[in-house]
């Protein structure tokens, strides 16, 4: 089994790592005969199984797949070689794992990243590149670490936008069976009046009682069509073309679109700051930040800007031609640059626009209930009133 420790050495220093012992009494031995004074032991070996069993049911799921390069990340802080470490993962997983292919490649002489980018594992280019980055600075667990970190928020940043979409979606399904339930059992009870020469009717009344007339004959046609209507719904949503129309209507949208200016602005710079702190090249980092905007209008001014920089412009005066940031951020890119400390501040700017993020979709969340109930509440009143209007004109001619 795996243990994690830690431990103070005799000189007082605190010390962590990894030791391969068949319980937790054989590590604290261990470490007693070093003379170190043990803090505490925890053993690795399920968390590591639960890992490499999640992406192996799931090589596509992001939060397996963050999961999985977290708890690498872990091994190698803890001064476990490479080989060793995936093969724990693999071991885990009882020889299943996604990284059984790139562990096969490592020890065949491949560089990690490029067996990691052969391997099974859904990751994106830009996690890639933060692998190839540690390699090239000695630094691979801090690379894995800021991997694992960024598909994290990528992952928290879908589920936020999942979860926004969830209420407005119940609050509309519930209009729409409400809806259908008066059309179904209460509007054709009065359906009748339409055959009556003398009832003079509003048109609205016409309508909802035809309408509810209209249902009841084809009930079975209306429950096929709306099925096949979600089905379609569903299918299309899953469509990359059709979440990316979906993604720019939104940002038209004038409440949605300051969410998703600030989403997009908020993901740019996370990772771009990211990148930069692995010691990747200023073009490349730029380069892989821009793959994360999904606005096409966002997207080909990033794309002016890399331009721009590649052609030798400072970064500052390129993001300002192109109307890229706000003033504050620009500010923020200024200081960084003369400072020499651009991650930093480009960290800054991504932490200022996700709490922008954040605001913004609770304000849409927050003006979208009253605006949806008033809508279903609308529809929903017009159907009464109309019902009410051609009982009072069956009276009046009784």
């Amino acid at each position: 089994m795996q243990f994690s420790y830690v431990a103070l050495d005799p000189d007082g220093q605190r010390q962590r790592g990894v030791l391969t012992a068949e319980s937790e009494r054989e590590v604290v031995s261990a470490l007693q005969l070093k003379r170190w004074q043990v803090v505490s032991v925890q053993a690795r070996s399920e968390g590591l199984r639960v890992a490499a069993t999640s992406a192996r049911k799931s090589s596509a799921s992001p939060q397996a797949t963050a999961l999985l390069i977290d708890e690498l990340a872990t091994l190698l802080e803890s001064g476990v070689p490479l080989a060793e470490s995936l093969a724990t993962l693999v071991q885990g997983s009882d020889g299943h794992s996604v990284l059984a292919q790139v562990l096969a490649e490592v020890r065949g002489g491949s560089p990690f990243s490029t067996a990691l980018g052969n391997g099974g594992l859904a990751l994106p280019d830009y996690a890639v590149q933060l692998v190839r980055a540690g390699e090239s600075t000695g630094n691979l667990a801090a690379a894995l670490r800021a991997a694992a970190e960024h598909l994290e928020t990528d992952r928290a940043f879908a589920q936020d936008a999942r979860s926004a979409l969830i209420y407005p979606a119940v609050l509309v399904g519930s209009g729409l069976l409400a809806v259908l339930v008066m059309f179904i059992f209460v509007v054709p009870r009065f359906a009748a009046i339409l055959d009556n020469p003398k009832a003079d009717l509003p048109l609205i009344s016409k309508l909802v009682l035809g309408a509810g007339a209209w249902v009841t004959q084809h009930q079975a046609g209306v429950f096929v069509g709306l099925g096949v209507l979600v089905a379609m719904a569903v299918f299309a949503f899953r469509q990359t073309a059709v979440r990316a129309a979906g993604w720019e209507l939104a940002a038209r949208l004038p409440v949605l679109g300051a969410w998703v200016m600030h989403s997009e602005m908020a993901r740019w710079a996370s990772l771009f700051s990211v990148l930069l702190n692995s010691r990747v090249p200023l073009l490349q980092a730029l380069g892989q930040a821009n793959q994360t905007l999904r606005q096409q209008s966002l997207r080909g001014r990033a794309n002016l800007v890399l331009s721009d920089v590649r052609g030798g412009k400072a970064l500052s005066r390129a993001l300002a031609d192109h109307a890229l940031l706000d003033a504050t951020g620009l500010n923020l890119v200024r200081v960084g640059e003369r400072a020499g400390v651009l991650g930093a501040t480009v960290a800054s700017l991504a932490k200022m626009h996700g709490n922008q993020s954040r605001t913004r979709l609770k304000r849409f969340l927050i003006l979208l209930e009253p605006v949806a109930i008033l809508l279903i509440s609308l529809v929903l009143g017009s159907i009464m009133i109309s019902v009410m209007l051609a009982i009072t004109s069956l009276t009046n001619v009784l």
